[in-house]
């Protein structure tokens, strides 16, 4: 690799740094090219990115940003999930695929400026998704509104019924 191709290495990974909301290093070792594959394809699906990349690149990436306390986690096989929307998603990925093939090692998590441990990571994959949230919050919201209007609509049926049988009697 020439100094060009690593220089445009690094910029890569700092753009991804710039980008990300938080950050799991891993070690990737044991991961076979078809897991390996199955993986990243789960995480795109989730607005991540898994990439290896090696130590020195990553030392001179999180260089001067807030991911520099990562630098003494940059040892051995090195893997980057760089999460750029919610952290539920992914964590429920990695934590997934390590519940499988205890496979990748999580060396530390990166959220909302602290580094976190596994255990961290753990937690946060057992928190419903965005989606699921939002879910639960738009039934509670809708179902006293519904219930609001059925009262209504019986409350207009039976108005209707008493005048049919006011008309009814009537005649």
């Amino acid at each position: 690799m020439n100094k060009e191709q690593k220089e445009k290495e690094i910029a890569v990974l700092k753009d991804k740094l710039s980008r990300s909301k938080h950050l799991m290093v891993t070690d990737h070792s044991g991961i076979n090219v078809a897991d390996m594959t199955i993986l990243r394809r789960k995480l795109r699906s989730a607005d991540s990115e898994f990439r290896v990349a090696k130590n020195t690149f990553l030392r001179l990436a999180v260089k001067g940003t807030d991911f520099e306390e990562l630098g003494k986690y940059f040892y051995g096989p090195t893997s980057l999930v760089f999460g750029y929307d919610e952290p539920a998603a992914p964590a429920k990925i990695v934590h997934e695929t390590i519940k499988e093939s205890e496979k990748p090692q999580v060396k530390s998590y990166f959220y909302e400026g602290q580094i976190h441990d596994f255990a961290t990571l753990k937690r946060i994959a057992e928190l419903p998704s965005r989606d699921q949230v939002l879910a639960g919050l738009i039934s509670t919201v809708e179902a006293p509104i519904s219930q609001f209007i059925s009262l209504l609509e019986s409350a207009s049926r039976e108005f209707v019924g008493t005048l049919e049988a006011l008309i009814e009697s009537r005649k």
